[in-house]
């Protein structure tokens, strides 16, 4: 189950670009992600918010520069991603909930962005390193083999982010990728929960205790 969050985290995004994705970040992203090359991940709890991400401070303020095109600056702090970091992929696609300068507060004021952990080239290749950095990896009961880390973005410049979606209205784009890993955790719940009776009554069918009934002592 801890290797099987990460392609489940990638049907999420995938699906999540399909339906609020711009045609450039789809024909940019979407394939990397379909075939498994990138992974996606999704950064939602802060350390002060914790469930409430009406609370969240991350700040996404757009960029003057145009080397990107039209861009935002991240910074802040995200725990608990699932997949934050690894070696198993050339890049790690990030989906970030943050603010806007001018953004209402509470759940109204957040918007949605893409942050690659390496910002392609015109190719389409894995380029210079964005501003992430992976701060410590938590300690989750029961999914050791799983990278579930704290993220840090922003601690130079600022990370580079491209909005997916309208203005204060990321919550209601991520809610796709929120309901898609619902989905899925519940069916690997049941998969795993499955697998653990089938094992159990094997165990019981065969284990060999007691004496049989009538039989001599």
């Amino acid at each position: 189950m801890s290797f099987a969050l990460c392609p489940l985290l990638n049907h999420g995004a995938v699906e999540l670009l399909q339906a609020h994705g711009s045609p450039a970040q789809k024909q940019l992203y979407l394939g990397k992600l379909v075939s498994g090359e990138w992974t996606g991940t999704m950064n939602l709890t802060e350390p002060q918010a914790g469930s409430d991400l009406g609370a969240l401070r991350t700040r996404a303020v757009p960029a003057n520069d145009t080397r990107w095109g039209g861009h935002y600056r991240i910074t802040g702090q995200k725990i608990f991603i699932t997949y934050g970091d690894h070696d198993l992929a050339p890049n790690i696609i990030h989906m970030v909930l943050a603010r806007t300068p001018d953004a209402p507060p509470g759940t109204k004021g957040i918007s949605l962005f893409l942050v690659p952990k390496f910002l392609p080239d015109d190719d389409g290749a894995p380029g210079p390193r964005n501003d992430i950095r992976t701060l410590s990896l938590e300690h989750k009961l029961g999914i050791h083999a799983s990278p579930t880390c704290v993220l840090a973005y922003g601690e130079d410049q600022g990370a580079i982010g491209f909005r997916i979606g309208d203005e204060n209205r990321g919550l209601e784009c991520m809610f796709t990728m929120m309901n898609n890993a619902r989905l899925n955790i519940g069916t690997q719940g049941l998969a795993i929960a499955e697998r653990a009776y089938q094992q159990a009554c094997e165990f019981a069918r065969n284990r060999v205790q007691g004496h049989p009934l009538g039989a001599a002592r």
